[in-house]
């Protein structure tokens, strides 16, 4: 019984560093683009564990709301976003070869925590998942997620491009 208030009061925790998180990355410019890799985050890692807790390869026995689901809401829509946010702003102007070290510097850290947390507490158990399978997904993730909002900032970006792609269209109407 103590062992479960400690994992919930530890989930307390990891809690509000993520919301205090929120302002923190939010002061930084350009604000839409790291409010569009916030919600891609929470999106896209709800969808991914919906997947990977139905297919039973991973579980979460302690959890703080959501008794009835299945995935961990802090972890997918909290703690993972404010991670990819950070991870864009620290790679925000880094070239592809320097984004990859950087993720792998976010990763590497988040596996080793992971990897502790499923073999000393109840809050995750990996049933058919591994460190490697974990530590490739979340690279993977914020590989995904960068090149998304570098997609976006391409095609949304500053008023040259814009009138660029003007010019290409009143050469072809």
């Amino acid at each position: 019984m103590m062992k479960k208030q400690m994992e919930k009061a530890f989930l307390v925790f990891l809690s509000l560093l993520g919301v205090g998180l929120i302002p923190i990355w939010f002061r930084k410019r350009p604000r839409k683009d790291w409010t569009i890799v916030f919600l891609l985050a929470g999106f896209l890692a709800g969808m991914l564990d919906a997947y990977v807790t139905a297919r039973k390869l991973v579980e979460y026995p302690t959890r703080l709301f959501g008794k009835k689901l299945n995935i961990s809401l802090l972890f997918d829509y909290v703690l993972l976003p404010n991670m990819g946010v950070l991870y864009n702003q620290f790679s925000y102007k880094s070239g592809f070869w320097m984004s990859v070290a950087k993720a792998l510097m976010f990763s590497m850290p988040m596996t080793v925590v992971e990897y502790h947390l499923e073999k000393h507490t109840n809050l995750i158990v990996w049933r058919k998942w591994n460190w490697f399978y974990n530590f490739t997904s979340v690279t993977l993730f914020l590989w995904l997620e960068r090149g998304f909002i570098a997609f976006i900032r391409k095609f949304t970006g500053s008023k040259a491009i814009m009138r660029k792609w003007k010019r290409r269209l009143r050469r072809f109407l």
